[in-house]
């Protein structure tokens, strides 16, 4: 059982004070916040939200962008998911753009057609303890030329707050959003791609269980399972919860790596709480 990414393409691999980092981070957190809520983020529809379709609605979860490269032949191919924290950042999953070349991202789309919202690529920031090897740290920030101008197809999702939760979300509160990914369903001959942006029902299992299974499945994982044959998310989809009142959505993994068994599959996402501080730090000295 190989630890795969879901991916369209292989890319080549490519101090604070502990007295005041915690003054910094909710210094960041604050300003993140406030401008989120200016930008509405988490846009949350509660009846898309229970409605059981496997098929986002066009205006549903506009926090997810499409990753396009370049094929030889000079046309756009999707390569993987990436979800908008803001007006300029993307966050993604390292493995996707791991040489941190700009130059192999045609553009970040937003909404269901490659015409629309096309966002060109203004720097690619991959997390420093990103090991290929490991499947850790598969964290990267893509910043854009310029501010998305926000519509119904493009608006950010909410960062999480750096507190742990005192429970664990119920996984009817969670749903996980993006381009369809690497199907086990692909021997099919009658398989067809979707070609429209997913929502999967999230179905959580103790990552020490999915370590167990592979074991360079990295713990610090979310892990998710679902029948083999089930629609997977592509590496760089959102684990999204719902949450709040007014209910919002917060996105608290990504999608990096997974593995299949005789009768099931299970996903990794990468924990985005854990990731906080970077992402904070970032996106402001990126601004």
């Amino acid at each position: 059982m190989p630890l795969v990414f879901h991916c369209n393409r292989n890319l080549t691999i490519v101090k604070m004070w502990a007295s005041t980092l915690p003054i910094i981070l909710a210094s960041l957190t604050l300003t993140i916040q406030g401008a989120s809520v200016g930008q509405e983020c988490g846009k949350f529809n509660e009846k898309q939200f229970k409605n059981n379709k496997t098929i986002a609605e066009p205006n549903e979860h506009p926090w997810v962008g499409r990753i396009l490269g370049t094929n030889r032949e000079g046309k756009d191919h999707l390569t993987c998911a990436g979800i908008l924290i803001d007006a300029r950042h993307v966050l993604t999953a390292a493995h996707c753009v791991s040489n941190g070349d700009v130059n192999d991202i045609s553009a970040v789309v937003f909404g269901d057609s490659d015409s629309a919202s096309r966002n060109l690529v203004s720097t690619i920031t991959i997390h420093p303890d990103y090991s290929a090897a490991k499947r850790q740290n598969d964290l990267a920030i893509i910043e854009l030329t310029k501010d998305i101008e926000f519509t119904d197809l493009a608006q950010p999702i909410c960062l999480p707050s750096t507190e742990k939760p005192k429970s664990e979300t119920p996984d009817s509160d969670l749903i996980v959003a993006g381009p369809e990914g690497v199907s086990y369903r692909r021997g099919d001959p009658d398989y067809k791609r979707t070609d429209g942006r997913i929502k999967v029902a999230f179905k959580r299992i103790d990552s020490s269980e999915c370590n167990k299974l592979q074991e360079r499945f990295p713990v610090e994982l979310i892990c998710s399972q679902d029948d083999r044959g089930a629609l997977l998310a592509l590496s760089g989809s959102a684990l999204a919860e719902a949450s709040g009142n007014p209910r919002k959505f917060y996105l608290v993994g990504i999608v990096t790596a997974g593995f299949g068994s005789p009768e099931k599959q299970y996903t990794g996402y990468l924990n985005v709480r854990s990731y906080l501080d970077w992402i904070l730090r970032q996106t402001s000295s990126l601004s």
